[in-house]
């Protein structure tokens, strides 16, 4: 074939492009490790022209230095036996550069879950991301921030275990069942007890409130979770979940703990034919029966779309963005478990009004994200919430 000629042979020869083709295999390898680290670290959705600037150069840099002191002296090594030592340590580099941003990302999402559940007990929050804080507020805000979380930490950003392992001489009794069994003894002998037990959607919701409640008045937490489990009466569902319910029943009735933290109700995706769970009703005066104070929590709007995926607008000068759906359409127009309050030491509390307000629900409120799939509060959502949800335990608890 013909040389190619022209300003496209020079173009080609310029150095730098000879010198970004020498070094492309490194520029492959650096590049996404520091892009997932930054906005890992920082929780970005997206990067402006003035940051991705700074990050391919921070990337051409890694990799110059990578080409200049890796590759290209593996490339002059004599062939020798020790050739296999050199290639040896190229592999293990290479592996280093995957395997860093991974573990360093687990780490990043670590602290922030950690700073964010600390800042909740604590009763301070993240200025640029109010949440719930948001809608209580009086006063200008500035909502220029990024939501959060980000994409890489929305999977992350589920409400941890509690702290502790399971009470002594509890865990084998679940025998093979998923139980999620985790405890916060508090400081001091004799204090009073909280059990939460539940699904996923009490770990998101009522979990945090727990610890607020716990780290304001030295409380005993106990926490029996089963994913897709909700807490009823053990006739009333099958297999892992029935085992799970008798087990945690049996130890409720051995030892009644104070105050009993559970889900009354099940909203349907989509449609406002939310109900009782099943067997809630005869849980409730069982618990009652015991001298327990029950406090349940309404559930939450579902959705057959991903409510996180969906939109990261937001209007500005408002606290409220993402897409926005009516409150009639998802919830019951009167909370179901109003017909529980007839049962003595029952209470029931309603966050409704932290997700909708005047009838409109959002997906994006104070600069979070409100849900982390088609049905889950996100884990900083929920932490913004706990406070204000403790606030209106307390005067039920006498606290």
């Amino acid at each position: 074939a013909a040389p190619v000629g022209g300003s496209v042979q020079r173009l080609l020869s310029w150095r730098p492009l000879v010198a970004l083709g020498d070094m492309s295999y490194s520029v492959y390898l650096i590049h996404w490790p520091v892009f997932v680290l930054f906005m890992a670290q920082f929780d970005r959705a997206r990067l402006g022209l003035r940051g991705g600037t700074i990050l391919i150069a921070a990337s051409l840099a890694f990799a110059w230095f990578m080409t200049r002191f890796v590759d290209q002296p593996a490339q002059r090594y004599p062939r020798t036996g020790r050739i296999v030592l050199k290639k040896t340590m190229v592999v293990l580099v290479s592996l280093a550069v995957g395997l860093v941003p991974l573990v360093s990302t687990d780490i990043v999402l670590d602290r922030r879950r950690a700073a964010q559940l600390s800042a909740a007990l604590g009763g301070t929050g993240d200025p640029d991301h109010p949440g719930a804080a948001a809608i209580l507020s009086q006063g200008p805000q500035d909502f220029s921030a990024e939501p959060i979380p980000g994409p890489l930490a929305v999977g992350e950003s589920w409400i941890p275990d509690l702290p502790a392992p399971c009470p002594p001489g509890q865990q084998e009794l679940f025998g093979e069942t998923e139980t999620l069994c985790s405890s916060m003894p508090a400081s001091n002998a004799g204090r009073p007890r909280i059990v939460i037990v539940g699904d996923s959607h009490i770990e998101q919701m009522i979990t945090p409130v727990a610890l607020t409640l716990a780290s304001r008045h030295d409380l005993d937490l106990s926490q029996y979770l089963m994913g897709g489990c909700s807490f009823g009466q053990p006739e009333y569902y099958d297999g892992e979940c029935r085992i799970r319910n008798e087990v945690v029943l049996d130890l409720l009735a051995e030892d009644p703990p104070d105050v009993v933290m559970l889900s009354t109700t099940a909203a349907v995706p989509g449609s406002p034919d939310e109900a009782l769970r099943p067997g809630v009703r005869e849980l409730a005066e069982q618990l009652s029966s015991l001298g327990i104070i029950v406090i349940g929590f309404r559930d939450n709007p579902r959705s057959t779309k991903d409510l996180y995926e969906c939109s990261s607008e937001r209007p500005s000068g408002t606290p409220f963005g993402g897409c926005s759906f009516p409150q009639d359409t998802h919830l019951a127009r009167i909370d179901p478990a109003v017909e529980l309050l007839m049962i003595p030491q029952f209470h029931q509390i309603d966050p409704t009004d932290l997700y909708c307000v005047d009838g409109e629900c959002y997906t994006i409120i104070g600069n979070i994200f409100v849900y982390l799939d088609d049905n889950h509060i996100s884990g900083p959502y929920a932490l913004t919430m706990a406070p204000i949800l403790a606030d209106r335990v307390e005067p039920l608890l006498g606290l």
